[in-house]
């Protein structure tokens, strides 16, 4: 095997090779993109090692929970996107709706030598594809082209600080920091049939239509895709990462790389980011910065969700974190907030206001406040796991970087995941405290406010 493909390709069952297949299947569940897509090329590799088609898949389904315009609006500029660009190599790119996705992809891979799709974390993913794995007749990959190194070759376990993850990522990174040239088709697909009934819709907003989703949610002003990623890559580049460190966690100021969205839908590659500003910058401790959070605390959200599977749920915290939430669970809260006044942003603290607000106008939360906010959900809930459920409640309704395990992970670390027992304290027990006065001393946050009024 090439070895850009080492680590990365796992084998979801041991069913052999169908020779009398007529086409190769890359269903595109993850990796929304036609570059740096480790999926799409070892498809692509199959395809021209058995000298049959390559049919490049997506299943657009309405039945997931929170489905709403924002989150699927941003989605299709992506796909969209990654089908023009997949169709101008010759390869066939399908868009179907379906609302049956284990039976659909069944259906599609009997006439097919293999099925290719993306790796999973989540546990709703991860069991689809067992399901459907154990019903096919041919093999099925899943392909890791969303994280620098592959969860399973990172550790074999929940890992339960961020600098122990840290050391044996470090250790492996340059074994896997390769480059990814894009394969040449043998077989041009475009234009055959494969007897689906295709989409043809051809812009988000015309797909959005025919879906029934939740409309009520705003479109974000964010935009989709590749091509936009990338632009957002470069402007970090070239104007926001040599002061990186010092203003990342400055959210009136504007020194994020916005790319969070783009790598939650896999519109860009965590490698062709790495790999573009080493090319261009000089490694630095702004770098340095950077790639603790793109690297270190991303990958380590990944092994939380993969191996503790209450990630999205109060169960999952640990122990101590839970016996010492319980023991102040009857503590007295100055105020205490329903659901309704959390997600429409009526509670007394302008500042969580404002984070809130920034929420709901651009789907978008600057990291910092969004530990603020958490935070704040659990002072204000009578209940800690009715606040966890709050807050993922708000954050897969109305980010678009919910659903994901940076979502899980971070709402889970306001609750004592990856972090240690602090001095104790009404509400909160020993889970570390953030208040009002330390955003006032850290940064401009009257600047904040003011910025998010203007959205």
């Amino acid at each position: 095997m090439e070895l850009e493909f080492i680590g990365r390709v796992k084998a979801l069952n041991d069913r052999q090779f169908n020779q009398s297949g007529k086409y190769i299947i890359y269903w595109m569940s993850h990796s929304h993109r036609a570059n740096f897509n480790h999926g799409l090329e070892y498809a692509i590799k199959l395809s021209n090692d058995y000298k049959k088609p390559l049919l490049v898949y997506f299943l657009i389904t309405d039945k997931y929970k929170y489905s709403n315009a924002r989150y699927y609006k941003f989605m299709l500029d992506g796909v969209l996107e990654a089908k023009k660009s997949i169709e101008e190599r010759g390869i066939k790119f399908i868009i179907e709706k379906s609302d049956d996705i284990k039976q659909r992809i069944i259906e599609i891979s009997r006439s097919a030598v293999a099925l290719i799709t993306d790796k999973a974390y989540l546990k709703y993913y991860r069991k689809l594809y067992s399901d459907i794995a154990k019903q096919l007749d041919i093999p099925f990959y899943e392909v890791e082209s969303d994280v620098c190194i592959p969860v399973e070759i990172a550790s074999q376990k929940q890992e339960v600080y961020a600098f122990n993850l840290r050391k044996k990522i470090y250790a492996l990174l340059d074994s896997y920091l390769l480059k990814l040239a894009p394969r040449e088709p043998k077989i041009k697909s475009v234009n055959l049939d494969f007897g689906i009934k295709e989409l043809t819709l051809n812009s988000s907003l015309e797909i959005l239509d025919i879906l029934n989703i939740d409309k009520s949610v705003s479109l974000s002003p964010f935009i989709g895709g590749y091509n936009q990623a990338k632009r957002c890559l470069k402007e970090f580049i070239e104007k926001k990462l040599h002061k990186y460190k010092e203003y990342r966690s400055h959210p009136e100021l504007d020194y994020q790389s916005n790319l969070s969205p783009y790598l939650h839908f896999g519109q860009i590659s965590p490698i062709e980011v790495v790999l573009e500003i080493l090319s261009e910058y000089k490694k630095d401790e702004n770098v340095d910065s950077f790639f603790n959070e793109l690297i270190v605390w991303r990958e380590l959200a990944r092994n939380f969700c993969y191996y503790n599977p209450n990630y999205n749920h109060y169960e999952g915290i640990p122990d101590w974190a839970k016996k010492t939430l319980e023991d102040h669970k009857n503590d007295k809260r100055d105020y205490v907030y329903t659901l309704e006044e959390f997600e429409n942003a009526k509670t007394h603290d302008e500042y969580w206001n404002a984070a809130q607000l920034e929420l709901l106008k651009s789907g978008k939360m600057h990291n910092y406040m969004r530990m603020y906010w958490c935070k704040k959900i659990i002072e204000w809930t009578q209940d800690p796991k009715h606040a966890f459920d709050i807050a993922c409640y708000l954050n897969d309704k109305y980010e678009l970087d919910g659903r994901d395990p940076n979502g899980y992970a971070g709402i889970s670390w306001c609750f004592g995941t990856h972090d240690r027992p602090w001095k104790e304290r009404k509400i909160f027990g020993k889970i570390r405290y953030m208040s009002a006065s330390g955003l006032e001393a850290k940064f401009d946050i009257k600047k904040y406010v003011e910025k998010v009024k203007s959205l």
